[in-house]
């Protein structure tokens, strides 16, 4: 069945809604962004946005849905791109941070405010930290981790971590981690964790990474 005209532009309009939506959450924070914001940075009416979205939480959903969709491809580009395994970790580690460098980290806190997505959330996370441990596991095997790695336990730690330097340190407020940068508290977890259980094959390979920074 084809689309009409109306329909296709009606559909460009929500996804440069969605668009915008999702890069002032991220720049200010959710509970920062007014409609009346989104509607002002794309120049569009505050009524068409209404007429879109019932209400925040819709777009918000929306938003982290199309977040998804960006971080999924261009994760995809890093797994046919890498070298090898641990190549793979290491270049996922590094998009991760990157995201929380250009985020506003009121953005995740803000995030709690809506049931619904926080659920959401952590089912995602779940499906990641199992996928994150399927690596780990390849990487075993290919020999850059020790046999006695324990990587339940490593995907616990680094997500208790994640969350602490994503959560903390909000904004224009001082605390232990607001004095690191997420470039230099990533490079820390690297050296505690990762290296801490990889054989001499897999040392080698953290220590090109950290050179490249």
């Amino acid at each position: 069945m084809r689309c009409s005209k109306e329909d296709n532009d009606k559909n460009e309009i929500k996804q440069k809604i969605v668009t915008a939506a999702l890069t002032l959450f991220m720049e200010r924070g959710i509970k920062e962004v007014k409609m009346d914001d989104i509607a002002s940075f794309i120049s569009v009416s505050k009524r068409t946005i209404y007429e879109l979205f019932d209400d925040k939480e819709v777009l918000i959903a929306e938003s982290l849905k199309h977040h998804q969709k960006i971080m999924k491809r261009r994760a995809g580009e890093i797994i046919r791109k890498a070298t090898d395994t641990f190549d793979v970790i290491l270049q996922l580690y590094g998009l991760y941070f990157e995201q929380i460098k250009n985020t506003n980290r009121n953005f995740f806190t803000d995030l709690d405010r809506y049931p619904e997505l926080h659920t959401r959330r952590k089912k995602r996370d779940k499906s990641n930290s199992k996928r994150f441990i399927a690596w780990m596991e390849k990487g075993r095997k290919e020999g850059f981790f020790r046999e006695d790695a324990d990587f339940q336990i490593l995907a616990y730690i680094l997500k208790r971590d994640l969350e602490l330097i994503m959560t903390t340190a909000k904004q224009g407020k001082e605390s232990e981690l607001s004095r690191y940068t997420p470039e230099e508290l990533g490079r820390l977890l690297i050296i505690f964790y990762l290296r801490g259980i990889a054989t001499s094959k897999g040392e080698e390979k953290i220590e090109q990474f950290l050179k490249k920074d």
